[in-house]
């Protein structure tokens, strides 16, 4: 049976590295995710970040302007580095918890306006990575917006290069879980639960790769 348990202690080791500096700066380091965070955080008072971490991008909302922020990761050091940052921070109307999918479904039907899911989808057990996008829907508000990156798509070359062991299909071991989906395959699942409003190429020099960026509409009940 397939569990996350290498997967938390992967982060949870990062984490416990972390620094615990307040966030002043609005910024991701990325122009086109800054634009994607400006877009989603536009009329928008209530963002969920779902594989939140240190919870560095619901900061980065809330020097936005948004108001009531909500982040679950598996990683237990994760969480606390966040909580540690909003106390030294002195801000309020931040929740951080600890989980998975299973925490989103406490989560009340239409209660956010906006939901980050950066590098979490894929990295999902495909079956948890349905449950997920379902939940989300179920959760935004109608006309809510999300904000989904993947991580970069291997090719076939790659995959036996880099000896990346296949679980089933094209879902990977590549040290943590990878649901290996091209932009096209993410498109058309994506499509079942939201409309697109934008897609995008988004590219990093320093590791020379493209992660996928969706900008969503729930524009679907």
């Amino acid at each position: 049976m397939l569990t996350y348990d290498r997967n938390i202690n992967y982060w949870d080791d990062v984490f416990s590295k972390a620094d615990i500096n307040p966030i002043t700066s609005k910024s991701i380091g990325h122009d086109d995710l800054d634009k994607a965070l400006d877009w989603l955080c536009e009329d928008s008072d209530s963002i969920l970040d779902f594989g939140c971490g240190s919870g560095a991008w619901l900061f980065k909302c809330h020097l936005r302007g948004t108001k009531f922020h909500r982040g679950i990761d598996i990683s237990k050091e994760g969480i606390e580095v966040a909580r540690k940052i909003q106390k030294e921070s002195e801000k309020e109307n931040f929740t951080f918890t600890v989980g998975g999918v299973e925490i989103l479904e406490t989560i009340s039907k239409d209660s956010f306006d906006g939901v980050i899911l950066s590098n979490i989808i894929d990295n999902l057990i495909p079956l948890d990575a349905i449950k997920a996008l379902a939940e989300v829907k179920r959760i935004l508000k109608k006309h809510g917006k999300v904000l989904i990156k993947f991580n970069p798509f291997l090719t076939e070359d790659q995959i036996k290069e880099w000896d990346i062991k296949i679980i089933e299909d094209n879902f990977l071991d590549d040290g943590l879980f990878l649901w290996n989906q091209t932009a096209e395959e993410w498109t058309k699942l994506l499509k079942n639960y939201f409309s697109i409003v934008k897609y995008k190429d988004i590219y990093y020099p320093k590791h020379d790769q493209y992660n996928r960026l969706f900008l969503l509409c729930n524009n679907k009940k």
